[in-house]
């Protein structure tokens, strides 16, 4: 396995540690979740002109329980009558101009001609349900269902009554995963310094030297001690050389 070495500190890859490599795994998997969700619950819906809707009671179970979750596709008021076959799942209000809503399927549809400008009505009742509801006018329709998620309707509902909470539980995780050791690589770069006078080139950088070991390091200072100590007897023998006087030397002539 190699090491990253970076100013005489040794790096491991994140990979070396099984934590880490969990760490990894486990944040991952919660993005790619919370990414799922935010477009399923709201950038679907918004792209489809529908909306999602929780479920509150139990009249279409088992197709849908309370707690789960359902995502409608917007539909106009001319194309209800059209668009909408038997056997579909239609989110309508009870009364026109109603906000609450229901949705049931389709089990049977009227045609003619009515007295608010529609040609047709919806027969709608609950999977759960012994009886069917009233006719439901094109305009009452809102929206046609596409998919559900079970419970998930729970899990928007507690996040929407403790938004502070998740809030506070977003910061931890963004606090970890920042102060996690390995969980950033480094940006730092070794680059070779040329000697003075040599002008720099456009060559990658020579590999730097490996880090020497406590017994390495100490032989080193040691040599380089008797290197101190073998230089200052020099010095100490040329002072003593240069103190002495210098020999007399006598000249005789010859007559």
């Amino acid at each position: 396995m190699r090491d990253r070495r970076i100013r005489g500190v040794v790096r491991r890859p994140w990979y070396d540690s099984p934590w880490r490599i969990a760490g990894r795994v486990v944040s991952s998997t919660l993005t790619v979740v919370v990414l799922g969700l935010v477009v399923a619950l709201v950038v679907v819906p918004r792209l489809t002109g529908g909306a999602s809707l929780t479920v509150l009671t139990g009249s279409m179970e088992p197709t849908f329980r309370p707690g789960d979750l359902v995502v409608v596709r917007g539909v106009s008021e001319d194309e209800v009558c059209a668009q909408v076959p038997v056997g579909t799942v239609v989110t309508f209000q009870a009364e026109p101009g109603d906000p609450a809503l229901i949705t049931h399927r389709v089990v049977g549809k009227t045609i003619g001609t009515f007295d608010d400008g529609t040609s047709c009505r919806l027969v709608t009742q609950g999977d759960n349900n012994s009886a069917t509801d009233d006719p439901v006018s094109p305009a009452q329709v809102r929206g046609v269902f596409m998919y559900g998620l079970p419970k998930a309707g729970w899990v928007r509902q507690w996040v929407t009554e403790h938004v502070q909470v998740v809030g506070l539980l977003a910061a931890a995780a963004v606090a970890v995963y920042l102060l996690w050791p390995g969980s950033r690589r480094s940006t730092t770069r070794v680059l070779s310094v040329p000697p003075s006078g040599v002008p720099a080139t456009g060559l990658p950088a020579a590999p730097a030297a490996p880090v020497p070991d406590d017994r390495e390091r100490g032989l080193r200072e040691r040599e380089l001690d008797l290197r101190e100590r073998e230089i200052a007897l020099r010095e100490r023998e040329l002072v003593l050389r240069a103190g002495e006087p210098e020999p007399s030397t006598s000249v005789t002539s010859e007559a």
